[in-house]
């Protein structure tokens, strides 16, 4: 008999952080919990800034075969041949990140509070689509 799949962690990096101890930080979060997936997710758009980060990141995340997503960056992902893209723009960039990753990069969507997205995005390829506001809003504090 099949066990079912247990829910796993989805860690999602702060918007700025420092490369000269964050890797560490990481380390001890990843080696502590069983953690599915990372997602870079600068608030800069410097893209040297977003590759050294994701440099340093990788190197963490590959050696304990977790996965590194980039928030919104498809073509880096690509390039620096990360393990696939958030998007941000509900099912909007999903078929065009699926065709440049190819089928086994994760394409994961963001659509706010839209069913009507979150079905367009999974018919579009997303392998998960995420709901609900993630930052301070009048709905809820973010948290």
């Amino acid at each position: 008999m099949d066990t079912p799949e247990q829910p796993q962690l989805y860690l999602i990096t702060p918007p700025e952080l420092e490369l000269s101890s964050f890797p560490d930080q990481l380390a001890r979060v990843l080696d502590a919990h069983d953690v599915a997936c990372v997602r870079l997710a600068l608030s800069t758009r410097d893209e040297d800034r977003v590759m050294r980060a994701a440099d340093a990141l990788r190197g963490v995340t590959d050696a304990r075969d977790i996965a590194l997503v980039i928030a919104d960056h498809t073509l880096l992902a690509e390039r620096l041949g990360l393990d696939g893209v958030h998007l941000s723009d509900a099912a909007r960039s999903v078929r065009h990140a699926r065709k440049t990753l190819g089928d086994d990069a994760i394409v994961g969507s963001f659509c706010n509070g839209s069913r009507h997205d979150g079905m367009a995005a999974g018919e579009a390829g997303a392998d998960y689509i995420s709901f609900g506001p993630v930052n301070a809003s009048l709905l809820d504090d973010g948290t």
